[in-house]
């Protein structure tokens, strides 16, 4: 059989202007097939074309658009996209290879129905884009009421902008899932400091602060924006919001100096509260960040010496009216001013925010321990901290004697901080505070005058290298006074290396304290070899690397071959990047700076003293 023969004449109009094959039946079949009005091309078959009810009643027809039958069981990413989706469950083939959340049609029609019964908005279950930096947990608080905190925040939330007051901005346009200028609701974080206002309150120092409330309100009739979720909602510069994030995101988990997921970090638990409730916190908070981004964002960096500049003015108005609801704000911000001063390196005002915190935590011991807010604690500890921190540079004791007043009220808190102090310290407490001991005894270096004084010196010497080599006894040794930090069962990696680099690095001071500074003695390359094969088992980026500028800088000190050196100005380097604040910069050209005199001196016998060096020409410098 013959197939049939196709002529121009009996093809139908449509089926000629997409130049389609047609079988020349009125109607053809593809025009019966899509349900579409079939007219042929030659006017003597017009009279027999199918007609709609309009042609009928004499009207002129209407063109109606082609049906077309599509498939209606892919996942909605795909039909957003307006892409063919294979229909493989859980997650369909384009999904995957984008990497994309795959949504079915059953789940998006069970969430559109809680919405239309009027249910909460699912504000916590929005698209991974937008709320991947964020992380929630949920403390419990006094009145058994529950406060929603925010412990993470990441600026890479894959690659969603956030604008205020507007929608969200995703570079996936085309890919969006939800369309939120539809939204039902507006969101947005409430910090309200009202006492009507729903949430609860923190005590810090028997004043009030208002805990971030996560709120969902109804939008004005008509309106359909979604409210960006804001931590800082009334921080208006946009400036003074990129810092608070950096802060948030970055420089808390910076100054937190544990890995460990399990201890919570005060820079952010404590410190981010008062922010949000207080003003000169929050000057403190976005000096600091503006501090930390010096050397990358100037423009940013002298938006953060404006605020500090404001924060210094507030403290010393809230210091020449003291009062009780004052004073633990006013030992906040002395201790977050001290901390930006000491982090940027070139600056010696830490010793007057030092000298101001001592007082205000005089005036705070006759308070009773059990009584005393986490907070305070916390502050306590930083405190002192800072103060042993400081004692390299001063060669002098800690501001904090144990002579003064309140000592035991601070010995008996900082007894009870032992939950923060991984997170402040980072190597144990107990031989950290020996750095103490032995900045003390440089002190005492001028009293050596005579024999009698120099046996009295070389005998507390010898005291204190006692004390070195026994201080993680208490604990079984050292790997259980490293795990003592954590409540793992065993020793953190990064924690014991820097640990035993902290220790070495003590012992290498100590010896320079009492024989000098001359690299011929044998105990002193024994040293630097210690210090830096722990420096070099601990990984780029780690949190620990807080705790490696003091043991780099006394082995760059008293290294001598050029392998040594490029160990030591590498790590330097890389820690200029990661860890990033100016005092890292400052420790690089001391160190350097060292190299080129004992390079330029050598074969003269002459000895170079890296701390006379610190002294003369950076005398802000704090090494620790």
């Amino acid at each position: 059989m013959s197939s049939p023969r196709w002529t121009q004449s009996n093809v139908c109009m449509r089926c000629a202007k997409i130049k389609q094959v047609c079988d020349g039946k009125t109607p053809c079949s593809r025009c019966a097939r899509l349900s579409v009005p079939c007219e042929p091309r030659s006017s003597k078959h017009k009279d027999l074309s199918v007609t709609t009810g309009h042609e009928q009643d004499g009207l002129t027809p209407i063109p109606t658009k082609a049906r077309i039958r599509r498939v209606q069981t892919g996942c909605l990413r795909c039909k957003k996209r307006k892409k063919k989706c294979d229909e493989q469950k859980p997650r369909c083939g384009d999904c995957v290879r984008l990497q994309l959340d795959c949504v079915w049609p059953s789940d998006r029609r069970r969430d559109a129905s809680d919405i239309d019964r009027g249910g909460s908005f699912p504000l916590l279950q929005t698209d991974s884009s937008i709320m991947d930096g964020f992380e929630y947990t949920e403390t419990l608080c006094e009145g058994d009421s529950t406060l929603l905190q925010l412990s993470g925040l990441s600026s890479t939330n894959n690659g969603a902008i956030a604008s205020d007051g507007g929608v969200i901005h995703d570079p996936w346009a085309d890919d969006a899932l939800f369309d939120f200028s539809l939204s039902p609701i507006d969101v947005q974080w409430d910090l309200t400091t009202d006492s009507t206002a729903s949430g609860t309150t923190t005590s810090l120092g028997g004043s009030a602060v208002e805990s971030l409330v996560v709120s969902a309100t109804s939008p004005d009739q008509g309106s359909l924006n979604l409210y960006v979720p804001s931590l800082m909602p009334n921080l208006t510069s946009a400036d003074d919001k990129a810092l608070f994030n950096h802060y948030s995101a970055v420089v808390a988990n910076t100054l937190c100096r544990t890995s460990q997921s399990s201890v919570s970090n005060p820079y952010i638990h404590h410190i981010l509260p008062m922010a949000v409730s207080d003003d000169t916190i929050r000057h403190c908070v976005l000096a600091l960040s503006g501090s930390h981004w010096k050397r990358t964002q100037p423009r940013l960096s002298e938006r953060g010496l404006v605020h500090q500049a404001k924060a210094t003015r507030a403290l010393a108005g809230m210091l020449s009216t003291p009062s009780q609801q004052t004073t633990d704000v006013a030992l906040a911000a002395c201790l977050l001013l001290c901390l930006d001063e000491i982090l940027d390196g070139q600056s010696s005002g830490w010793k007057h925010h030092l000298e101001g915190a001592k007082r205000l935590m005089a005036a705070r011991a006759t308070a009773d321990v059990t009584d005393t807010a986490s907070e305070y604690a916390f502050l306590v500890d930083l405190a002192r901290f800072l103060d042993s921190a400081t004692t390299t540079s001063t060669c002098a004791p800690p501001v904090m004697q144990k002579a003064d007043t309140n000592a035991a009220f601070l010995s008996r808190l900082s007894f009870r901080l032992s939950n923060h102090d991984t997170a402040v310290y980072g190597v144990p407490k107990a031989l950290f505070h020996l750095v103490d001991k032995i900045n003390n005894l440089a002190q005492k270096r001028k009293t050596r005058v005579d024999a009698q004084s120099e046996d009295s010196f070389l005998q507390e010497t010898a005291l204190t290298e006692d004390l070195l080599d026994h201080w993680s006894f208490e604990y079984g040794g050292l790997s259980q006074a490293v795990a003592s930090l954590t409540s793992l069962s065993r020793p953190d990696h990064d924690t014991l290396q820097a640990t035993i680099a902290y220790e070495w690095a003590l012992r290498l001071r100590l010896h320079q304290i009492r024989d000098g500074y001359k690299l011929s003695h044998d105990f002193v390359p024994r040293c630097v070899d210690k210090i830096l094969g722990a420096v070099q088992e601990i990984r780029y980026g780690s949190p620990l690397e807080g705790c490696l500028l003091f043991p780099l800088v006394m082995a760059g000190g008293a290294c001598e071959g050029l392998e040594q050196r490029i160990i030591i100005q590498d790590r330097l380097m890389v820690m200029e990047r990661t860890y990033g604040f100016g005092y890292v910069y400052c420790a690089r050209d001391l160190v350097e700076k060292v190299w080129e005199q004992r390079d330029a001196l050598e074969g003269t016998g002459a000895i170079v003293n890296w701390a006379r060096m610190r002294f003369e020409e950076m005398s802000g410098l704090v090494i620790f």
